[in-house]
């Protein structure tokens, strides 16, 4: 048990996760026009100006503040991440 979290922060920690784990490989960063995302729609609108289908606000460790990312508009999956 312990193992298996220890290789999954590994992967998380690399960026490798989002391959492992699903959908999440749909989301790239973008961390262009705000270093730290504080409204989803703003985001939502930077990204798709910059060509993607959508946007979020997305944190978690070992991110200590929400950063932008995109959704990229070949993936179908439903939105998801924090609200404003």
């Amino acid at each position: 048990m312990a193992s298996g979290l220890l290789v999954l922060l590994l992967l998380v920690n690399s960026g490798l996760a989002p391959a492992v784990l699903g959908s999440e490989d749909c989301w790239v960063d973008d961390r262009v026009d705000d270093v730290v995302c504080t409204k989803t729609d703003r985001c939502r609108r930077s990204c798709v100006g910059h060509g993607f289908e959508d946007g979020r606000c997305q944190w978690g460790f070992p991110d200590l503040l929400p950063y932008c990312q995109c959704r990229r508009s070949d993936c179908h999956t439903k939105a998801t991440g924090a609200s404003d």
